[in-house]
């Protein structure tokens, strides 16, 4: 189910049978949905920057139209895997474990991909659906937007690094991301479970981000900024862009702070036990950077 086909490989397009459609629109979910045995429910509003309702049409409302129409089109389903995100934990000092309070922190992504947990744990209890959510963190490798966008900063711009750059990081690299998508999609332990995923190197930003500006001859900035005074700037930002420029996300905002300045060395232990990191840091790194590159010869 994708919203543009024209965004597809040409070989995913020849492998898949491809329902275009958007997640409020209930039939092209409903026609999804049948006759499938495992589904991953991988779309979300993911921006950094949007309004309150944007959030939630997708995060919320539309988790709930998934769920209500494998319940009636699909009550036989093997498996919803559901993927959430660490950002449910709010950004706490401390890192977290899956029994760990989750809060949102009051951030639009974290706080609706929150509530869309709750809508699966619900309607799965209410319908008998089997789910396991999953929470990754930050995703690297081809195709990810958060390469992307550091790169692009990392070559010509400016990257922030919260009190020296020195909390982890929590990147999962894609392939490692799958694998454990694929091992909940078919282990019967984790038929109602929930599993932090992130691989199991300890990288922190600072030793994330100059690898990577080292590695594709970026002449971006490294800005580093005490936590306490980069949250007095953002405040400030944000202030000003909701009464200016409420559409355009402001360079700097509260959320870009806890990003890269709170941990994100929750837990995957519990995950690891069954579906081990595969691909190094090193690899992962490799891969990354070489898909960036290549994307920015091809502009």
């Amino acid at each position: 189910l994708v919203r543009d086909i024209t965004k597809l490989d040409q070989a995913l397009q020849r492998a898949c049978e491809v329902i275009t459609g958007d997640l409020l629109d209930v039939d092209p979910v409903s026609r999804s949905v049948r006759d499938v045995q495992v589904i991953f429910h991988c779309a979300a509003n993911v921006s950094t920057w949007d309004t309150w309702d944007a959030y939630f049409a997708t995060n919320v409302q539309g988790v709930t139209n998934l769920m209500h129409c494998i319940a009636l089109h699909n009550p036989g389903l093997s498996r919803l895997v559901h993927v959430s995100t660490m950002d449910v934990y709010g950004f706490p000092v401390l890192p977290c474990t899956e029994t760990s309070p989750t809060t949102g922190a009051g951030f639009g992504y974290g706080e609706t991909k929150l509530q869309g947990e709750n809508v699966v744990r619900d309607l799965a209890a209410r319908h008998n659906i089997f789910t396991t959510i999953v929470r990754p963190g930050n995703i690297i490798g081809p195709g990810s937007q958060f390469i992307s966008r550091i790169g692009a900063e990392l070559k010509s711009g400016v990257m922030l690094t919260i009190d020296g750059g020195h909390v982890h990081a929590g990147l999962v690299h894609i392939e490692n991301l799958i694998d454990c998508l694929l091992w909940a999609a078919n282990a019967s332990e984790a038929i109602g479970e929930c599993y932090n995923i992130r691989d199991d190197y300890d990288v922190d930003w600072v030793t994330f981000l100059n690898q990577f500006r080292h590695a594709i001859n970026g002449r971006g900035i490294l800005l580093n900024l005490p936590f306490s005074v980069a949250e007095w700037l953002a405040k400030g930002a944000e202030a000003l862009h909701k009464r200016l420029f409420p559409t355009h996300e402001p360079m700097l905002h509260r959320l870009i702070v806890r990003f890269f300045g709170r941990t994100c060395e929750h837990s995957a232990d519990k995950i690891h036990a069954a579906c081990p990191t595969r691909v190094s840091f090193e690899e992962a790194m490799r891969v990354s950077v070489n898909w960036f590159l290549h994307q920015e010869r091809s502009k």
